[in-house]
C-alpha cells in the first residue's frame, strides 16, 4: 500500500511562496521540515500551481465533496434508528446485507 504524502499542495504552495521573501531555513522550521524539500517545491512550484488548478488526489476541490452529502436523510435517520436498536437489544448482528434489506424495507418509493 502506497503512503500518502505527508505534505499537501496547498502546504507546499505555502512553503514556495514564503520562501520568496522569507529564508528558507526560517519557513522550513515553521513548516516543520527539511530545508531541502522547501528548495524541491521552489523548483516544482509551476508543477504545484498546475495541480492546484486541476485538483488532485491531495488538493480536492470543494465541489468534489457534493458527493458526500446525505441525500435522503429520513431514511438515514430511520437506519440509524434500527441500527441503534439492534446492537442495544444485542439480539442480531448488524450487517451490510441486513442494512440493505432494512433499506429497501424503509424506502418510500
Amino acid at each position: 500500500m502506497k503512503k500518502r504524502p505527508k505534505n499537501k499542495n496547498k502546504t507546499k504552495l505555502k512553503g514556495a511562496e514564503a520562501s520568496k521573501s522569507a529564508p528558507v531555513v526560517q519557513v522550513a522550521t515553521q513548516l516543520g521540515v527539511h530545508r531541502s524539500s522547501v528548495y524541491r517545491w521552489r523548483k516544482h512550484a509551476k508543477a504545484l500551481e498546475a495541480n492546484k488548478k486541476t485538483g488532485n488526489k491531495y488538493y480536492v476541490r470543494t465541489s468534489a465533496h457534493d458527493a458526500l452529502r446525505v441525500r435522503y436523510p429520513v431514511l438515514e435517520k430511520q437506519l440509524l434508528d434500527y441500527v441503534a436498536e439492534m446492537r442495544k437489544n444485542r439480539k442480531l448482528c448488524v450487517t451490510t446485507k441486513c442494512l440493505i434489506l432494512m433499506m429497501a424495507k424503509f424506502d418510500p418509493a
